[in-house]
């Protein structure tokens, strides 16, 4: 998706026969919109894309590419905007930006130990359960399921 028209298409190409994951194409987006360089400005596109696929039930999108291609400082402020939108992989244009991606990509150590912690908590449990003085309930257990998958 990567422009005005597709952005507000981005429902019909998401429930399309076939689609299995959405790509923000970020550089042309922009261009369209005439968007300049700050990162605010790809915000709502990011969110469009997340709900739009989430809703159709396909994978999280792929976030467009960092041009940038010696400041690893972007390459992973990029990546950390676009998965607090929901995106789940990320357009690389060179090969030196795949391992520092990957790593971003994997939980925090300490995001996978209460992740850990949550799912040996829930296994033990009967019923409602907290963990470090916190609600433990059904969201919160598959959060930490999809945690544990994505360290593997």
């Amino acid at each position: 998706v990567e422009t005005a028209r597709g952005m507000l298409e981005a429902r019909v190409l998401a429930e399309a026969p076939g689609v299995q994951r959405l790509v923000f194409g970020t550089i042309d987006y922009a261009l369209d919109l005439d968007l300049g360089a700050d990162p605010l400005a790809l915000d709502h596109g990011h969110a469009q894309l997340a709900l739009v696929s989430r809703a159709a039930g396909i994978a999280a999108p792929v976030a467009g590419v960092s041009t940038a291609l010696a400041d690893e400082a972007a390459l992973l402020a990029d990546w950390a905007r676009a998965r607090s939108h929901g995106f789940g992989a990320k357009l690389c244009i060179h090969p030196k930006q795949i391992a520092p991606l990957h790593a971003a990509m994997r939980p925090a150590p300490d995001e996978l130990a209460w992740a850990q912690r949550v799912l040996a908590a829930a296994d033990a449990a009967r019923g409602a359960l907290q963990l470090d003085g916190r609600m433990i309930d059904k969201p919160v257990i598959e959060r930490a399921r999809r945690i544990v998958a994505r360290a593997a």
